[in-house]
This record gives C-alpha cells, structure tokens and sequence, in this order.
C-alpha cells in the first residue's frame, strides 16, 4: 500500500473508490476553480462518474505501478497527482496534478508531485516524465519549474478547455536530470 507523509503534515494516498464521495465533495467545493484548468473538475457531477474516474486511477497503478493519489491536509481531500499510461518502450509517462482553491500557496503541489517523481524514477526506474499546463495556468507552469523539468515549447490548439481549443506549455524531466535536482536541494 502507498502511503507517504509529506513535510508538513499533509499525507498522499492512493485515491480508491471508497474515496468517490469525499472526491465529489471536494470536486463541488472547488468546481469553478477546478473547472478553469480540468474539464473532468467541472464534468464529474455523480458518484458514479466520481467512481469512473478514480477507478481508471486503479487501473493505472495495477497496469503501471504508479498510483493516483490524493493529497490529504489534516485528514481532509485537498488535491492530487496522476499520471498517464507509462509507455514501456521508453519508459515515459506524463504527470499531472491539482489543488483545491483553500490549500493554494502553501508548497503541497509541489512537495507531492517531487515525491511521486521520486517514485516514478527511483522505485520504478522510469527515463523521462512529461508534464503539460495550459497557457496561463502560471501556477502550474511554476510547479513545473520548481521541480526543474525543461520546457520544450507550446503545443498549439493541443487541449480542450470549456469547449475550446487551447495551447499547452509542454515541459520535460530526465531521470538524470531528476537526481541532479534532488542533489541540489
């Protein structure tokens, strides 16, 4: 089972889908906010799409071995990281995260995406993780800085937001890469 504290108190765990309520709640909570970035934030709408959603986390960790995992802050859902399918020719995958509105500005992104890239290329040896923000998303894109990955340009009209094309700021991490980033902090 993964489970790891992070500096702080706040403590990742895998999303299962015994979490869909608390899930829900925490996507209405942070609809709008959500929704400005992440078409599912604004989607999901039922337990069961709830369900959906974090039952695809659980195929990804059983097909993968990287879990979806939620950030909890005092015993409270307020984000998460996820990865996409991890190809195994080149051993890559993408990453993507988010936060609720009330837990902005404290470093918790941050600190939960470093320690899953620690997972991804430490315990399961992966090359290369790739991250994608939508421009403007200056948040996100500083996330990605933060952690050292090289941005490799903008990919036009590659997303979908609220019914409209959008560009994505596309961002990079070697594994090498990864250690030297570690070793300076």
């Amino acid at each position: 089972m993964f489970k790891h504290t992070l500096e702080g108190g706040a403590e990742l765990r895998i999303l299962e889908t015994r979490h869909a309520v608390e899930f829900l709640k925490f996507i209405d909570e942070n609809r709008a906010f959500l929704g400005r970035w992440l078409r599912w934030g604004a989607e999901i709408r039922s337990i069961e799409e709830a369900e959906a959603f974090l039952r695809r986390g659980i195929t990804r960790y059983v097909e993968d071995g990287l879990p979806w995992v939620g950030i909890w802050l005092e015993g409270e859902l307020v984000g998460g990281v996820l990865f996409f399918p991890v190809d195994a020719r080149t051993l890559a995958t993408e990453v993507g995260y988010w936060l609720g509105e009330s837990a902005v500005g404290r470093g918790l992104v941050t600190r939960a995406v470093s320690a899953m890239l620690d997972y991804a290329f430490g315990t399961l040896g992966l090359h290369r993780v790739a991250l994608q923000a939508e421009v403007g998303n200056e948040k996100s894109v500083a996330v990605a800085r933060r952690l050292g990955f090289t941005e490799e340009g903008i990919r036009r009209a590659a997303g979908v937001n609220q019914g409209r094309y959008v560009d994505m700021a596309a961002f990079s991490l070697l594994a090498e890469e990864w250690v030297r980033t570690r070793c300076q902090r």
